[in-house]
């Protein structure tokens, strides 16, 4: 009974998964490029635009070669 309300409770919605998708990406972008990383700037700063610009360009890139 306690094991189906555990993994009930740990179950994440799919917009709180995709905010830890996004943090785990961004903080990968700060780690790569040397910048400064903090949570708090996740869909705010002006780095965090420009990273959903290149993030959004390597995408566009992928389809193209792939598609």
């Amino acid at each position: 009974m306690a094991e189906k309300w555990v993994e009930k409770y740990l179950k994440l919605k799919p917009e709180v998964n995709r905010i830890f998708e996004d943090l785990d990406q961004y903080r990968d972008y700060c780690r790569m490029n040397m910048l400064k990383f903090d949570e708090k700037d996740l869909y705010k700063s002006d780095q965090y635009r420009k990273f959903e610009k290149t993030r959004n360009w390597q995408m566009r890139q992928a389809e193209r070669v792939n598609g």
